[in-house]
């Protein structure tokens, strides 16, 4: 029997579901998980059935509009690990469901308007002839018409135009930003034919032809002279030097074809090691055993492992055993950042059965790496938070490196969870292992293996039997009070790194050594001060100090992103006497480029890393020798 009714989620701040009745024509095909096109409002947009029922309370219900995907997106497993994201961490349902599935891929209808061919006879106010004189040149959104006129009233004078029959309205539907990319493909099958040719044979073969145009023939003799039977069509013209137009000639001709295929848009992310084969010391041995033997059943592992005790070499031998007994794995880190080098250790060993999902990829590559997870394609996710969604059937283990991070903690924008508990969660959902990786367990899952919840499993000792790095520290108080042993330091404002740590420098660098220096803080300086009555310049809206950055010579907030000149008297007292306070990546950078003008220096935070792909970009220099520090 057919349910009548759906309960549909939509990315919406709101903690219910909405009941819908389903159109005859439809039932056979809705099923829980599945996106449809639903009237919300005066707009249809997209929402995923959550659940089915055969009866309800409510009346006057409105009809699913269409189906959007022939299969369902989210599985009830998904679903059900959703609904507890909701329910525990009070999360919108909707919100949450539509964490789980790529952007881009929502459906939504909106209103446009247009000035009416005939405006009856009637007293306008100022806005409104404003806003019919704008609809006149083209049709717009009630947004874009805001956005134009910049006006707040703008809404009840379009609603009361379009009731007067001043303005008319047309409802269109959005198509979805994030679609399969496809290229065109050269394949070339006659390559067998050819393969027994030499140079003599084949200018008797272009002039029995008639070939009259030498780029097909450049073409053509790169395509057999290289053997190649299909290749990208961008790619032979690039080679060739030659237009669209020659290889549409030679099909016509029909020496090849050219065909559409889809192409993956994902990131590069390799460095350039070859893959290492590691023997596993006995602490590693003893802790991959403790993780084999609970394959199969839920279980959480606390791995306690000091710096460099070889803790990634154990998730990946944990995984590959995982595999070969036809399960699937989620890895998740803290950073974006953290994600190259350990993508480039994974890919090594396992090859394109790996996915990356982390919030710089563009909805196109997340569209990517979602279908070719739902395809079985790919085996192993890797990536921050909100890879814990991922869709993969047959979880076998979840792995959160560094599980004592702040990171893994959604506190900025909806859903709001912590994707290490919530990770213990979905691996319940799934019989699957949970090992909780750290050198700093956090205070909460140390007590978690106090109370019996977790299994404790240790690795005391570095892998490769190395020295821990020596730690000095040094009072940058003492520092100042003594003279430097560095002429360079002209003035006590300059004295920002101490001469110990410029001496390690210079050292290294007459090494050929790398150097990385680490600063909690980006910008230039922590605050501006001022002198005279000790105010701080704080941000209007969060009360905290605004961050220096010189580049942009302006006062930032790090919270909600206001932007302020630099002050030039104070705003209390009037005094002029104000001093910029604190050490950010900038002045690190510029401090660097004073002592040491020769050496390649590279600063990575926040404003250095906005672009696609920046922070791999970056870090894959430094790892191949591009800069020094």
């Amino acid at each position: 029997m057919q349910e009548k009714f759906a309960n549909i989620a939509f990315n919406i701040p709101v903690s219910s579901l909405f009941t819908y009745s389903i159109p005859d024509e439809l039932k056979p095909e809705v099923s829980p998980g599945i996106r449809v096109l639903a009237p919300f409002g005066n707009k249809d947009i997209t929402g995923i059935v959550v659940s089915m029922s055969d009866n309800t309370d409510l009346t006057k219900l409105k009809d699913i509009k269409r189906i959007l995907d022939p299969v369902p997106v989210l599985s009830g497993e998904m679903i059900g690990f959703c609904k507890w994201i909701s329910a525990y961490y009070i999360s919108p349902i909707g919100e949450v469901i539509f964490a789980a599935v790529p952007k881009g891929v929502n459906v939504e209808s909106k209103v446009l308007y247009s000035a009416a061919e005939s405006t009856p006879n009637i007293n306008y106010t100022q806005l409104q002839k404003n806003i019919i004189s704008l609809l006149e040149e083209k049709t717009l959104t009630i947004k874009q018409i805001e956005n134009k006129l910049r006006s707040k009233s703008v809404r009840s004078a379009v609603h009361s135009l379009t009731a007067a029959g001043a303005l008319e309205q047309a409802f269109v539907t959005t198509n979805e930003s994030a679609k399969p990319k496809f290229e065109r493909y050269v394949k070339f099958d006659l390559l067998e034919e050819f393969r027994e040719y030499n140079k003599a044979s084949l200018e008797i073969f272009f002039k029995e032809n008639k070939f009259r145009s030498s780029c097909q023939v450049k073409v053509l003799k790169y395509l057999i002279q290289n053997e190649i039977s299909e290749a990208k069509a961008s790619d032979v013209l690039k080679t060739t030097r030659s237009a669209l137009s020659v290889l549409k000639s030679l099909e016509k001709r029909e020496f090849l074809t050219l065909v559409q295929k889809q192409v993956n848009r994902a990131g590069s992310h390799e460095f350039s090691d070859d893959k290492k084969i590691i023997e596993l010391n006995s602490d590693q041995k003893n802790v991959l055993k403790e993780i084999n033997s609970s394959l199969g059943i839920f279980k959480t592992f606390l791995l306690f492992g000091v710096t460099g005790s070889g803790k990634t070499q154990v998730y990946i031998e944990a995984i590959q055993n995982v595999l070969n007994n036809g399960k699937t794995a989620i890895v998740l880190v803290p950073e974006i950042s953290l994600t190259p080098q350990l993508i480039h250790r994974f890919k090594t060993y396992f090859g394109d059965i790996i996915g990356v999902i982390h919030s710089k990829l563009s909805d196109g590559q997340r569209f990517d790496v979602y279908q070719r997870i739902r395809s079985g394609e790919i085996k192993i996710v890797i990536g921050a938070r909100s890879a814990l969604f991922a869709p993969l059937s047959g979880l076998g283990i979840i792995i959160v490196d560094e599980e004592h991070d702040h990171s893994y903690k959604q506190t900025e924008k909806n859903p709001k969870y912590n994707a290490r508990d919530s990770a213990i969660m979905r691996a319940k959902l799934n019989n699957a292992v949970v090992v909780l990786g750290s050198a700093t367990p956090s205070m909460e899952s140390f007590y978690n293996y106090k109370a019996g919840k977790y299994s404790l499993i240790e690795l005391p000792h570095r892998a490769l039997k190395t020295r821990q790095p020596k730690v000095e520290i040094v009072n940058m108080l003492d520092e100042l009070r003594n003279p430097s042993k560095y002429k360079k330091y002209e003035t006590q404002e300059q004295r920002v790194l101490s001469s110990r740590l410029i001496s390690y420098i210079d050292s290294a660098l007459k090494k050929k050594q790398a150097v990385i220096l680490m600063q909690n803080r980006r910008g230039y300086s922590a605050y501006q001060q001022c002198l005279d009555c000790g105010t701080v310049k704080m941000c209007r809206n969060c009360d905290i100090t605004m961050i220096y950055h010189k580049h942009k010579n302006n006062l930032r907030c790090h919270y909600c992103g206001s932007v302020e000149s630099l002050l030039t008297n104070c705003e209390i007292c009037g005094s002029n006497n104000l001093k910029l306070i604190g050490v950010g990546t900038e002045k690190i950078e510029e401090e660097i480029q004073r002592l040491f003008p020769e050496a390649r220096s590279m600063r990575m935070d926040a404003d250095t890393v906005k672009g696609k792909d920046a922070h791999r970009k970056i870090l894959k220099s430094f790892h191949e020798g591009e800069f020094d520090i």
